[in-house]
Order: C-alpha cells, then structure tokens, then sequence
C-alpha cells in the first residue's frame, strides 16, 4: 500500500515506522523544519533540549518499549525530580506524600484528607467512571476545601482560566492515577527518539518531507485514491492517509461536513520560553505557580532534573503556559512578552535579574491542550473518517488521558493497525 502520513510528532513516526515494517511504501509530509509536533527540539550547547518541557514516568510503557526498541533503552535514565508550589508570595516544598501531607499550605488534618483522596484516585482503574463529574466539584467533596482553594483550584484557573469550572474529573483522574515520582529523561533529549524514527523509516524506503504544510485533502471517489496538496503546490496521492494534526487542521483541510464531530472539540494554545541562564533560578526541578495574579502557570528548571553541564554549563528555565489564542500572552511580540514576565519572577526570587540571561528562546502551538469537560468523550472524534480512506489519530482521541508521548506513541501504533487493514 502507498500510506501518507500527515505530521512528523510521536504519532506520525511512530505510524509510519510501523507501516514500513509491514511493507508499506510511507511518506510522511510535516509542515515545520522539524521533527517531534509538540516535543521538537531547539539547540543548546549543542545539544538538543526540547522548545516545550518534557518528561516520562515510569508508567509510560509505550514510550519506554519504544526506546528500547530503537536500542536506546541505555540512555534512559530516571530521576528522583523535585517539585515546589508558590503561593502567598512563598515557596514551599510538595515532592513527597510526606511534604504534602504536612504542608503548610492547608495543615495536617486537610493534608490527611488531601492524601486520602490522592491515593484513592490512585487505586481507581477505570478514571471514566469520572466523566459526568467536574474536577472542582469532586475535589470540594473529597479532598476537601482546604486543600482545593490551596493546592487544586488555583492549579486548574491557571491551566484553563475561565473553563476551569467544566474540566472533568476523569482529565485530573488521569494526571493522578497515571504519574510516578521518578521522572524518565533521555541523554541528549527525546530528539533522538524521533530522528532514530526518521532514519529508520528511510532504511525501509519511507521518506519524511519538511515543509509541507496540508492546505487539502480530498478523496473524489469512494474507494478511490486520495489526494493532498501542500501549500507550497506539491500533489501527493495515496492508497490510504493517515492524519495526526489536531481536529481543526484536518476538518478545514478535508472540507469536513459541518456538522462533523471533527469540529466540536476546543483546544487551548500553549506558549513557553526556554532561557538559558548563568545560575539556577529556583531550588526546584517543577515549581507550580499557585498565585491566580500570575501570568504563567508554571516553572520549570531542567537543569535541576540534567546536569547543566550537558549544556555547556548553561541552567535551563522553561517558563510556560495555557491560554486562548486571542490571550495576550499567545499574540504579544515574544521579547516585548519577556519583558512583562520578568518583574513576576523577580517576585518567585527576589534576586533574578535580567542579565542573568544569556540567551533565550520562545516557542508557540496554537493547539496544545484539549478542554476536557464532562461533555467531552461524547465529541470525540472516530478514527474512520468521513473519507473512507483517511484514518484521524490526534491528541483529542486519548482520553481520558489527553497528551503525552507515550500515549501519542500507542496512537500510532493504533493508526498503523487501522490503516494496515483498511
């Protein structure tokens, strides 16, 4: 079969290098300069270090297999990172279940209560017997007050603003019962995950092209043969197409009916600088901002988790964030956006001071996080598509789980084995 596959993320590398193995003669047709979607790398030190934060777990199976199936199992390593909560102009430590059951933040018997309901969520398997529930109505009942005003609530405004009220409760289901407090690091970043991909799919004759931005997708004829154009006015024609870019892109690429659950689904844009300091900035690995004044969600310190001499002594802060498209922080001039965040963490380290930066990068992605509301596994989107020979495989279809590279590699899995018996 001759298989196209639209984005070169962990779901289109992984689909194609599948299919190759299976036979099938693959293009893959992505629209930056770049492999990996949302975990594309930049440069630092000469070593690549991903433009949005990324880690594993040690439950990430289909990531880990992965690895190791591309012989770089030996390069995994896993580490005991550290996690911190700003809030009321303080920092306070939240790494352990004994951290978090006395934290200051809301006091022992609310920390019981919290760690109780914590675990619980842990031992439940089935998270979407959580659907119909919001996340801030259970954890009111359950975690407690307290501990929600404190620790959960301002965590959920600052990730979905004003539709934090609607997440579901199977979302932090997930976000809980799935995470470890190891966290999984490749030596020289997950690049090399999705590079070794590329060079693997061109070993077996698949080809992975760069700049081919979709503008249509059609299919003429039931049965038939469908057809891509790319903005730059290439045509490609395939037996069969497999589609990993988020649901808008594809409906209006494939002129899909208007009633179609492709267009339902409402996603959140992320934005995030990565700058590489002189000295560490905060005594953590993850520093949740719990301040509801805040303009950013959250700051990370790679480096706390990866030697910074991996990066030519460079430490690494990634400051990032979930708003609206049309949100200031999504369409201000990136150095003008610097700017305005530099006084809010002088507030998270009093000593932070803008020389401290030696260079800086920003990065942008229109559709990063899916609203994940109550109302939302009954939108979701089929794999088999309105064009009997396109098969969808997008973020909005992992659920209640909603990103992830390990989950986006079993969606590739998942698309391969569609495809391969359509």
């Amino acid at each position: 079969m001759n298989l196209g596959v639209i984005g070169a993320g962990a779901t289109g590398l992984t689909a194609a290098y599948d299919a190759v193995r299976q036979g099938h003669a693959v293009t893959v047709l992505e629209a930056a300069d770049e492999l990996g979607g949302l975990a594309a790398s930049i440069t630092v030190g000469g070593v690549p270090l991903e433009r949005y934060y990324h880690h594993i777990f040690r439950s990430d199976r289909q990531m880990i297999e992965l690895i190791e199936d591309l012989g770089l199992g030996g390069a995994l390593r896993f580490h005991k990172a550290t996690t911190g909560v700003f809030r009321g102009g303080r920092t306070y430590p939240f790494s352990t279940p004994l951290e978090m059951l006395r934290s200051p933040l809301y006091g022992l018997p609310a920390g019981i209560r919290f760690g109780l309901s914590s675990a619980w969520l842990k031992v439940v398997r089935d998270g979407e017997r959580f659907t119909d529930r919001t996340a801030l109505g259970w954890l009111n009942k359950w975690a407690g007050r307290r501990a929600t005003e404190a620790v959960w609530e301002p965590l959920l405004r600052g990730k979905f603003g004003d539709r934090a009220d609607e997440v579901s409760m199977a979302w932090l289901w997930a976000r809980v019962h799935c995470r470890t407090f190891e966290l999984g690091y490749l030596d020289g970043g997950f690049e090399r995950v999705y590079a070794t991909l590329r060079d693997r799919i061109a070993e077996r004759g698949g080809k992975v092209e760069f700049g081919k931005r979709v503008d249509t997708i059609r299919q003429p004829d039931a049965g038939g043969p469908v057809t891509v154009r790319t903005a730059d006015g290439a045509s490609y024609a395939f037996d069969h197409l497999i589609v990993t870019t988020p649901q808008p892109a594809f409906a209006k690429a494939a002129d899909a009916p208007a009633d179609d659950a492709v267009w339902r689904n409402q996603y959140l844009g992320a934005t995030c600088f990565v700058l590489e300091l002189d000295r560490s900035a905060i005594p953590y690995y993850w520093l949740n901002i719990n301040e509801p004044d805040f303009p950013f969600l959250a700051v990370v310190e790679h480096t706390r988790m990866v030697d910074p001499a991996e990066y030519g002594g460079r430490h690494i802060l990634y400051v990032g964030n979930y708003v609206e498209r049309d949100d200031w922080r999504f369409t201000t001039e990136p150095a003008e956006l610097l700017d305005r965040y530099l006084p809010w963490l002088r507030r998270i380290n009093p000593e932070f001071d803008r020389t401290w930066i030696q260079d800086w990068h920003f990065s942008r992605a229109p559709f990063a996080q899916p609203v994940v509301t109550p109302a939302y596994k009954a939108l979701i989107p089929g794999h088999r598509t309105h064009l009997d020979g396109v098969t969808l495989a997008t973020m909005a279809q992992i659920y209640p789980q909603d990103r992830g590279q390990s989950y986006s590699v079993e969606l590739g899995h998942k698309a391969a084995r569609i495809a391969g018996a359509a």
